[in-house]
């Protein structure tokens, strides 16, 4: 029986980052050894800390598994899930924005072990993750493709 008291959440923050100069969009794999879907391709993603708020704890996610420096255009869509069993401690409500970047240089953090540039259209063939897939079709019907 799941409990339904109230509990705490967290909030999650994500990005599909664009490169501004070839229009190809940064997936990274998360490494083997992750605790929640190893070896799956995502955008970046992370938790905002307790008093931070969500564009500074984008901003900092992005430059820790990246190295990137990226410009938040806008949010796309809010997501709500359960990182494993559904339980307090493992509720996320989370914001997934558009960024670009100028630059192509990516240096991963030990959360991920591969990373591409990709074109958006290609990337919804490419990601196998749901979750993954909806931020890129939100991210193509912002910029005005047909999905």
């Amino acid at each position: 029986m799941v409990n339904t008291n109230e509990g705490k959440f967290n909030l999650a923050v994500g990005a599909v980052i664009e490169n501004k100069n070839t229009g190809k969009i940064l997936l990274i794999k998360r490494s083997s050894n992750a605790d929640f879907e190893p070896d799956v391709w995502e955008n970046i993603t992370g938790r905002v800390k307790q008093f931070e708020d969500p564009e500074s704890a984008l901003k900092r996610e992005i430059k820790e598994e990246t190295g990137l420096n990226a410009k938040i255009i806008k949010p796309l869509k809010v997501f709500h899930m359960f990182r494993g069993s559904k339980n307090a401690e493992n509720e996320l409500v989370g914001i997934i924005y558009w960024c670009e970047t100028n630059s192509r240089k990516v240096f991963l953090s030990h959360e991920h072990s591969e990373f591409i540039w990709i074109e958006p259209e290609k990337a919804l063939d490419f990601v196998k993750h749901k979750g993954i897939k909806d931020d890129i079709e939100c991210f193509l019907r912002e910029k005005g493709a047909v999905v």
